[in-house]
């Protein structure tokens, strides 16, 4: 049985905390709240396995904590759950004889769990770390019904930036069409809807596209399709009272071109016009 000690008691902790206590071949030993909190050397002691799953500003305090006296770390696992970080985070617990990782689940974690949420099920952990490390973090993986995968020191954090992009941006690119929605949509008849319930099905058909296809082969609409005319049309109503989406829209306008060229839907020549277009707004906002 893996006795194991969670150290941040936050969204991402909660949730790993009500994950691991599912199965019965994972104890958990203790909880300890934050960095700040007073950490029982007796049963980090008895863990076998330690996660730190703080903010990544705290992760070295809570390193530091651990790396006390009383506390015997040899042969111990500790991870972080930092995306961003490696395990060079935890150098002075690898000093003090453990062995050192980073667990990183790519799941989006927005408020603290209460129960059991499957949020760690069939998802990706990136794991890194010694050799010792990576194997316990890899059996933990499959504990928790998640896939793991490992991953290099010098790759984490570009890891963590398709993760900032997949979801984070995602999150501020869907919140212009709520902006956009509410003011020019929802109030034509559709006041019990939120913009979600009207677009829910689009983004959904387009992430299966992709996760089918790939993005490339699964781009539709006016760009792809050489129709200048509507893209013109969109920047110039945009221009008139949405100015504050226009930045968004020409960008994302412009990396479209791009996706529409490696398709071989837009020749040289018909993509040059629509950056000519996106380009004139984006620097005239």
């Amino acid at each position: 049985m893996h006795k194991i000690a969670i150290i941040g008691y936050g969204k991402l902790g909660s949730h790993l905390f009500h994950s691991l206590k599912r199965n019965r071949r994972i104890k958990v030993t203790t909880v300890v709240r934050n960095s700040k909190s007073i950490i029982n050397p007796a049963l980090i002691n008895l863990s076998d396995i330690i996660f730190i799953c703080t903010q990544d500003s705290k992760i070295r305090n809570a390193a530091k904590s651990l790396s006390a006296k009383p506390f015997d770390l040899k042969k111990k696992y500790i991870f972080h759950t930092s995306g961003s970080l490696n395990s060079d985070e935890l150098v002075n617990l690898k000093n003090k004889g453990a062995h050192t990782g980073s667990f990183h689940p790519v799941q989006t974690f927005e408020s603290r769990a209460g129960k059991y949420s499957h949020r760690f099920k069939n998802i990706y952990i990136a794991i890194e770390g010694s050799k010792e490390s990576v194997k316990a973090g890899l059996r933990i993986s499959k504990l928790l019904d998640a896939m793991p995968f490992v991953i290099s020191k010098e790759d984490k954090i570009y890891h963590h930036i398709c993760c900032v992009i997949a979801s984070n941006f995602l999150a501020a690119h869907l919140h212009q069409i709520d902006k956009l929605s509410r003011k020019r949509i929802l109030k034509n008849g559709f006041n019990n809807l939120s913009f979600f319930s009207i677009y829910k099905p689009l983004v959904e058909q387009a992430l299966e596209n992709i996760a089918r296809k790939g993005a490339v082969k699964s781009l539709s609409g006016p760009v792809e399709r050489n129709d200048l005319n509507t893209i013109n049309k969109h920047l110039k109503a945009l221009s008139k009272k949405h100015r504050d989406i226009l930045p968004l829209y020409s960008l994302m306008g412009i990396e479209t071109v791009k996706l529409a060229l490696k398709k071989k839907s837009l020749t040289q020549n018909e993509a040059k016009k629509f950056l000519t277009l996106l380009n004139k707004y984006l620097k005239n906002h």
